[in-house]
């Protein structure tokens, strides 16, 4: 299967859940999409999209690279590979030895101004998952939220005051 050529243009919503139907009933594939998700391809914040879609049909066939997005977060430039990588970690339960620099990182895009709201949401989250292997942090992420909460828009906000519901 050649991912770039059906990646390259962009497909449509339905045509990429076909690909990721295909992937996931032959997962031979899925090491050949997460090698062009970490390429320095132009367009391979694609197949980051791709592994998304992949993961809502066989979550199991994603697991694998999820410990990969977490140490690949820190360091990651690209605003589209970043949601995409936290929004699925964030479905995930954390590892016991999760880095302080990837939790400092999430951190970092809840209170940057200019972070895109998704990738704050699912910063958020991954926060609040966080909180349940570190207790001592809830203090602070209500804090951080309730700050965020004002100039925030209303998505954000929504979940903010669902996780500050149980975080207080």
């Amino acid at each position: 299967m050649n991912l770039k050529k059906l990646l390259d243009p962009f497909p449509m919503k339905k045509e990429a859940e076909l690909v990721a139907q295909s992937i996931a009933e032959d997962p031979k594939h899925v090491q050949q999409l997460w090698e062009w998700c970490i390429s320095n391809e132009k367009h391979s914040w694609r197949a980051s999209w791709l592994m998304d879609k992949v993961y809502d049909i066989d979550p199991d066939l994603v697991r694998p690279y999820i410990p990969k997005m977490i140490a690949l977060i820190p360091t990651l430039k690209n605003e589209s590979k970043q949601r995409q990588y936290l929004k699925l970690i964030s479905c995930e339960q954390l590892p016991k030895d999760i880095s302080g620099e990837f939790i400092n990182r999430c951190f970092d895009l809840l209170i940057t101004a200019t972070t895109p709201v998704a990738v704050k949401v699912h910063a958020m989250q991954i926060l609040y998952n966080f909180s349940f292997i570190e207790p001592d942090i809830k203090n602070e992420l209500a804090l951080i939220l309730e700050e965020q909460m004002e100039h925030g828009t209303a998505g954000f906000c929504s979940r903010a005051r669902k996780l500050l519901k149980t975080l207080r």
